[in-house]
């Protein structure tokens, strides 16, 4: 499989998946704003590409806000909240951007039984919060 650089496309194309108001990370940016602005994608799909080769990625990229969310009315016990970590909307699409063509290469290349492919796009429809 050949690497083609990220461009605009890429980016429209991850962000057409995701859901609107999804919770975002530390970077706070709705995916609503990324997809009404689309004069930003070809300099998102820039700094993505520069990310990449330079593979220098900046800890604020991956560093993810934690919320316990109570499991129950229960909330004195600390054991009665489950961790859930939202990463920031930029870390997010980047690996939609990168994993997009991974996948597609896969399924065309018959890679992934089709009993295996649980967690992808084809099975697995529910949307994660964060």
């Amino acid at each position: 499989m050949e690497w083609s650089p990220i461009c605009e496309k890429d980016v429209a194309e991850a962000l057409r998946t995701t859901l609107n108001w999804q919770d975002s990370g530390r970077d706070q940016i709705p995916y609503f704003w990324l997809k009404q602005l689309t004069a930003t994608h070809m300099h998102i799909a820039a700094v993505l590409k520069k990310l990449i080769e330079e593979d220098q990625i900046p800890k604020w990229l991956t560093a993810g806000v934690k919320f316990l969310i109570p499991k129950n009315e229960n909330t004195e016990n600390p054991k009665n909240y489950r961790p859930v970590t939202c990463l920031p909307t930029m870390y997010k699409l980047i690996i939609s951007v990168i994993s997009r063509p991974m996948q597609k290469y896969m399924d065309d290349e018959n890679m992934i039984l089709k009993n295996s492919k649980g967690a992808t796009e084809d099975q697995n429809d529910a949307k994660i919060r964060c």
